[in-house]
Parts: structure tokens; C-alpha cells; sequence
């Protein structure tokens, strides 16, 4: 069964890695908001969330009937192909799993495009769109990815769009992590104008670092595959909890800027120091870092009150290939000294 990071069972004696959560923590308006919903808990939610939806689509610079909000990303997932009651679906892979867990539910075909270790996992554009056929109803894509740290530009991910447009597949594009890239808005494909077989899928989960409140949202300007979802959905989808949080998240432009300065920082820090103790096949992207190394690392960085994320339960991932969360400074030299020993461990 897949497994995602951020095991709580081992959070309080392990410092954390294999989550992609903001180290910076929940921001103090985020959080009175938050408490703020639980004395509305009274009654019961917004039943279309109009308020949410108005704020969210300010945030991102769209039409509110363009945004749906959800309890979390993979529901929304889940409920999309309720809605589209897809045959096949296509995957690059390595990829979120989640996907293909609400596809099985739909009874979904899904078609993985594997990637090759020898090019980096980097998905190849032409013959990709090759494989994007009129028996592909969706197409999954997460930029950048996770966990292979690779981001790709507007120029490809458009070629991907017009494909999908030519052969009448979906194309679900999931952005959640984009947020933690410099330069975002050059990245990202969200847009009024946007093409109607584009489904964008974001939330606040982890740059707000709240994955215990469930908030994600997706973006479309084909209204009626936005109405189909909101049909779908059961009454009351969003708590007042996520609903006050949710809007509270809209209004910290600093925060996100700090965040995005503050997780530079410390990323480029750790790839120069896993470049100087050895770990040469590493490479980061928003608020992570791939790399490889020898199997086994997991057991003996736990063991050490390390936790990373083993990278070989995705669908297509060799062994020997981990992911790191971007941590505090001082988390991140003790997570250093942990790797230092692993490559002086000749077991």
C-alpha cells in the first residue's frame, strides 16, 4: 500500500523530513482564524462557500465561478473523476499517488509513462504527446514534480495543454507546490482566459503549513464541468475551521514572500552541503530535494531521529532514491550529520 511522508507516529521522536510542509509553521492570522471557525462551528458551514471562493479567486487572479473549493486536493481529485467517469488516464511517472488511488475508485484505467533514471526522470515532450491519443480522457501532471524535483516552463507545459486540447483529454495540472518557486507567477498556467481542458489543482496545505486543515482548491473556466462538481459534492464539503483559515491565507503576501526567500536559502545551503560530503546526484525544487544514495538510508537515519521520504514506492522509482523536506537551519545541520555518517558507514 502507498505510503505518504509525515508518519505521525514518529514525528515525536524523529525530526521530520518526508513531509513537504512549510517550515516556517502556520501563520499567527492563519491560526487565530482557524480558532476564530471553531466558535461558528455552531452552525453549519457556508453551503457553496461563495466567500471562499471570492477570495481565493482574487488570490489567484481569476473568476470566482472558475474556482472550486474542496476538502483538500485529493478530494477534489477524487470528486473529478467521479464527475468525468474517465476510461484511461495518463501518468508520468514517478508521481503522486493519490492519483491513481481516485482513479481505481472511478475504475479508471491508468496508463504510466515511465521515465528513465539515465535522463534524470525528465518526462521527453514529443514523444510524451504521442502518448496522449483520443483513448486518453486524462492526463495527470505535477509541476514541479514530486519527488524528482523537476520544474517545467510555460512553453512546455502549453505544447501539453494543446495536445490534450486536439485530442478532448483533461488536463489535471497540479501546481500545490508551485507556490514555493521563485518566480511562480512565470510557472504557473493559471489563467481566466485559460483553455477549458485545463483542470488546476492547488491548496493550502503546505505553504500555510496546515495539513490537518483540509483546503484545496481547483481552477477551470469550463463551466460546466464546474457545476457538474459542485453538484457532486455533498452539503457543507468545506468546515468553518478551513473556510476562515482559507481566507485568512489569502491576505499573507509577506508571509508567502518569506517563505519562498527563507526556503531558498536553506535549499541551496543543502545542496552544497550534500555536494561536500558526497551526495553529487542531488537536486531541489521548491521545498525539497531528490537525491540518491545507497538503499537502506532510511532504516539508519531513523534510527538516528532522522525521517526522510524513501522515494521507491512510486510507480517507476528504483531503490536507493530519497526525498528531503526543507527545514530550519538547525534541523537541516542535524540532518546533514546524520547523511555525513551514512557515508562514512561502510555497512
Amino acid at each position: 500500500m502507498f505510503q505518504h511522508g509525515g508518519n505521525v507516529f514518529f514525528q515525536n521522536t524523529c525530526i521530520d523530513f518526508s513531509a513537504n510542509s512549510n517550515f516556517l509553521g502556520i501563520p499567527d492570522q492563519v491560526m487565530q482564524a482557524a480558532r476564530s471557525g471553531l466558535t461558528a462551528a455552531v452552525q453549519f458551514p457556508q453551503e457553496y462557500q461563495g466567500t471562499i471562493n471570492e477570495h481565493v479567486a482574487q488570490w489567484e487572479g481569476v473568476k470566482p465561478e472558475q474556482v472550486f473549493c474542496g476538502n483538500g486536493a485529493a478530494e477534489i481529485v477524487r470528486l473529478l473523476t467521479q464527475v468525468l467517469q474517465p476510461k484511461k488516464a495518463l501518468l508520468p511517472t514517478p508521481g503522486f499517488e493519490e492519483y491513481t488511488r481516485s482513479l481505481s475508485m472511478a475504475q479508471c484505467e491508468a496508463v504510466y509513462y515511465y521515465t528513465k533514471e539515465a535522463d534524470g526522470f525528465f518526462v521527453p515532450l514529443d514523444d510524451f504527446l504521442e502518448h496522449i491519443t483520443e483513448e486518453i480522457d486524462l492526463v495527470f501532471w505535477c509541476n514541479p514534480n514530486n519527488p524528482a524535483a523537476i520544474l517545467y516552463d510555460k512553453e512546455y507545459m502549453a505544447r501539453v495543454i494543446k495536445r490534450c486540447e486536439q485530442t478532448g483529454a483533461v488536463l489535471v495540472l497540479d501546481e500545490c507546490y508551485l507556490d514555493y518557486v521563485e518566480g511562480a507567477a512565470d510557472f504557473s498556467m493559471c489563467a481566466q482566459d485559460a483553455p477549458g481542458s485545463l483542470f488546476v489543482l492547488k491548496e493550502f496545505t503546505k505553504i500555510f503549513a496546515m495539513p490537518g486543515i483540509r483546503l484545496g482548491y481547483g481552477l477551470c473556466t469550463d463551466q460546466s464541468l464546474m457545476e457538474k462538481l459542485r453538484g457532486a459534492v455533498q452539503s457543507w464539503m468545506v468546515s468553518a475551521v478551513a473556510q476562515r483559515a482559507g481566507i485568512a491565507c489569502t491576505k499573507e503576501h509577506e508571509f508567502m514572500q518569506k517563505t519562498v526567500q527563507e526556503t531558498a536559502k536553506e535549499r541551496c545551503w543543502l545542496l552544497e552541503e550534500l555536494a561536500r560530503i558526497g551526495i553529487e546526484q542531488a537536486r531541489g525544487e521548491a521545498n525539497f530535494i531528490f537525491f540518491k544514495s545507497r538503499p537502506r538510508l532510511h532504516a539508519f537515519s531513523m534510527m538516528r531521529g532522522i525521517m526522510l521520504r524513501d522515494c521507491s514506492n512510486f510507480e517507476g522509482m528504483p531503490q536507493g532514491y530519497y526525498r528531503i523536506g526543507v527545514r530550519s537551519r538547525e534541523e537541516n545541520e542535524k540532518l546533514i550529520g546524520v547523511l555525513e555518517q551514512w557515508q562514512n558507514y561502510a555497512g
